[in-house]
């Protein structure tokens, strides 16, 4: 089957089980074992799929073997089972859960994304004197090719582990960027704009989306990103490849504009306090409107350019504003996720205990690939939703103050399946 027929074949299933009802809401959270059976149940269509097209097929016709593969990842293995090994435990439940061979589907994870063609990611940020309140912002479009994106609200139950929001390939549990409790948001993206010196790859070790996973969960500042990022280099677990290095873009809830690259060896970091900070496509219209913005920049305006025809390309598979509530981001901070790029954007409360199944699973980012462009659409959605958001604020704030009263999460959950309701009934029928 072709990737065109089986984007097509899923979203009228989906359209066919989802419309008209009303939207699931999945709790991934718990242990290893727990979030790794669920996410597995979940996303066992794009698992099984990509493993057999974008690793074992690609393997095989490069003439390496499945043993090879295994023994190719046991480095990044080594490296998990010492930073995070609740991965592994979590990625054996996935495999369980989906139905493929554990020890193939450990060394996809540690590896398989190293075969990914990249494109060039556009993260971009303004410092909170020029936005609408001090607000802080954050912005990631993703530009790869089209595989099944996931966006999802993760709260692990092991002690020391942050909770965090973030937008992945729906066949792993990575971050292709995310934002956590701590109010700290981060992408990693295509080698550019700061450069280290160079340096041979490795080839054999951790890539970026499993290390932004570990700041997403470790880290609480755009330093303490700095701090993980440096160590990892120093230890040699950065493998690098035939693109060596990464680009990451960090803000957290000081309103710390962070730009850092590294390579397998060097590591190089600026703090940006100019205007607007792009990472790449720094001359494009969408870059332009924002420096010339006459008055404070808002939501809006930041939010509404990520659609810009200068930024948001055939390529652009997803996206995520944020915005970064720095009294409260274990509450109020708000991702705004759009699977694809130009498709109309879910909010996700940090408030929230799950997350609407269709975005989980692929489903959202299944209909948004067949569902058209339209700005002025969307911006007006989105309007309305941030109003709403805007007025659940003291509601979620009284909640969480009460000790003995309702749940925080069961003010936000609502909330946000209503809003995915909407938006995918829009997607549906669009006007």
């Amino acid at each position: 089957m072709t990737r065109r027929s089986l984007v097509l074949a899923a979203c009228a299933s989906f359209a066919a089980q989802a419309f008209g009802a009303e939207v699931t809401m999945v709790r991934l959270a718990g242990t290893p074992a727990e979030v790794g059976r669920i996410w597995g149940e979940m996303n066992k269509r794009a698992i099984v799929h990509e493993m057999d097209v974008l690793y074992l097929k690609k393997a095989a016709e490069a003439g390496i073997s499945e043993a090879a593969l295994i023994e190719r990842s046991k480095m990044c293995l080594r490296i998990t089972q010492e930073i995070a090994p609740h991965w592994l435990e979590e990625a054996r439940a996935v495999a369980r859960a989906a139905g493929v061979r554990e020890d193939l589907y450990l060394a996809f994870v540690a590896s398989a994304v190293r075969n990914l063609f990249l494109h060039e990611c556009t993260s971009y940020s303004v410092p909170r004197q020029h936005t609408l309140g001090g607000a802080i912002l954050f912005h990631k479009t993703r530009d790869n090719v089209a595989t099944e994106q996931a966006a999802f609200v993760l709260k692990s139950s092991l002690p020391g582990i942050h909770k965090f929001i973030a937008v992945s390939d729906a066949s792993r549990i990575g971050c292709s960027m995310m934002v956590n409790d701590q109010g700290l948001a981060g992408a990693a993206d295509y080698p550019g704009g700061l450069r280290p010196p160079s340096a041979e790859p490795r080839y054999r070790g951790m890539m970026s989306g499993s290390l932004l996973r570990h700041i997403a969960e470790k880290a609480s500042t755009c330093p303490q990103a700095l701090s993980i990022i440096e160590d990892f280099v120093k230890k040699g677990y950065y493998a690098g490849g035939k693109v060596n290095g990464t680009h990451w873009l960090f803000v957290d809830r000081d309103g710390v504009i962070l730009e850092v690259s590294n390579n397998a060896r060097y590591v190089v970091s600026q703090v940006h306090k100019q205007k607007v900070y792009f990472s790449k496509r720094e001359t494009s219209a969408a870059a332009q409107q924002l420096r010339e913005a006459k008055s404070p920049i808002d939501f809006h305006l930041f939010h509404g350019l990520s659609r810009d025809p200068s930024i948001c390309l055939k390529s652009s598979i997803s996206a995520m504003t944020v915005e970064i509530e720095p009294a409260h981001p274990d509450l109020l901070t708000c991702a705004w996720v759009s699977l694809p790029a130009h498709a109309g954007s879910f909010p996700l409360l940090m408030g929230q205990s799950k997350t609407p199944a269709c975005l989980l699973n692929g489903d959202a980012w299944l209909l948004g690939t067949q569902t058209a462009t339209n700005r002025p659409l969307w911006e007006s959605v989105e309007r309305n939703g941030h109003l709403n958001k805007e007025s659940l604020k003291e509601k979620l704030l009284a909640a969480a103050a009460d000790r003995g009263g309702r749940p925080a999460a069961d003010i936000a959950d609502p909330w946000a399946q209503e809003q995915a309701r909407k938006l995918l009934q829009i997607m549906k029928t669009p006007p």
